[in-house]
């Protein structure tokens, strides 16, 4: 008798998470670049510590311990992904790569340029679910949305962010001269091109030191080292120190000549010297 209970009481559990999920991934929009964006820009300037995670598809397959592209599997790269993933509260801004038809798109998204199927966005809420119950899911693409459609807003949010306290932690081929046309003096921590998950310790101790000596600052630290970048931010969250993490992501490729993403190819409708033209005018 006890046994069937046991059984009953296990399919209960299973069939109120299947309801709950199913639930949940069809009643989610997700939020619009601006208002990623205007928010980031809020929390900013009020001075408010925080981070924005652009969690995406290689996050994902690294919490589920396995490869993506630019970084191999590891055990504790998976256990800090989910912790990454977990991470909630005021400041925190946690986005999904969601925009498609039936969780929200905006004009010029379509398929490879911003916009997913509903099947594969679906697919990746449906194994997430859990880390977003109760919280705001935003924009993946704000910065790079705004980059090549809405240049007068790209460029005011661009001159927000340089007016800031600023540390780059990025690719260590990112020339100099971009750096500082984008974020002023900014001092750059190095990382590697691929695989930053493996020097991720001497990230971490780089910019603590640097964060530590410059308590009295509110700093904005910009992120672009790909899907370790999130495990970096939620480090530097754990230590609770004097700043906002932001994630800056593939947008930096674009300004530095690198087509390295499908919409970067694929829409034809911007002029080959617009972003670089935005560089200049920032």
């Amino acid at each position: 008798m006890l046994k069937i209970q046991i059984k009953i009481q296990k399919y209960i559990l299973l069939l109120c998470e299947k309801i709950q999920k199913n639930t949940i991934t069809e009643s989610i929009l997700i939020q619009t670049p601006y208002v990623t964006l205007d928010s980031i820009k809020k929390t900013i300037s009020s001075k408010i510590p925080g981070a924005y995670l652009r969690f995406g598809d290689g996050d994902i397959l690294l919490m589920e311990y396995k490869n993506e592209l630019l970084q191999k599997r590891n055990e504790q790269l998976a256990i800090e992904m989910k912790e990454a993933f977990s991470l909630a509260g005021t400041g925190i801004f946690k986005c999904l790569p969601l925009h498609s038809k039936r969780y929200g798109m905006m004009e010029h998204m379509c398929p490879g340029v911003h916009e997913g199927s509903d099947k594969w966005a679906r697919d990746m809420l449906r194994r997430t679910y859990k880390y977003f119950i109760g919280n705001l899911i935003y924009s993946h693409v704000a910065l790079s949305y705004v980059t090549a459609y809405d240049s007068e807003y790209a460029i005011s949010f661009y001159r927000f962010l340089k007016s800031q306290n600023i540390v780059f932690v990025g690719n260590e081929t990112v020339d100099k001269n971009i750096i500082n046309k984008l974020f002023g003096q900014a001092i750059h921590i190095k990382t590697p091109c691929k695989g930053s998950f493996s020097e991720i310790n001497r990230i971490e101790d780089e910019l603590i030191a640097y964060l530590e000596k410059n308590k009295n600052l509110f700093l904005v630290v910009v992120v672009a080292m790909g899907c370790s970048g999130r495990v970096l931010e939620k480090r530097i969250l754990k230590a609770k120190l004097n700043c906002f993490l932001f994630d800056f992501g593939s947008t930096m490729d674009i300004f530095c000549k690198k087509k390295t993403r499908a919409w970067m190819e694929i829409d034809n409708t911007i002029d080959n010297n617009h972003y670089q033209k935005i560089l200049e005018i920032i």
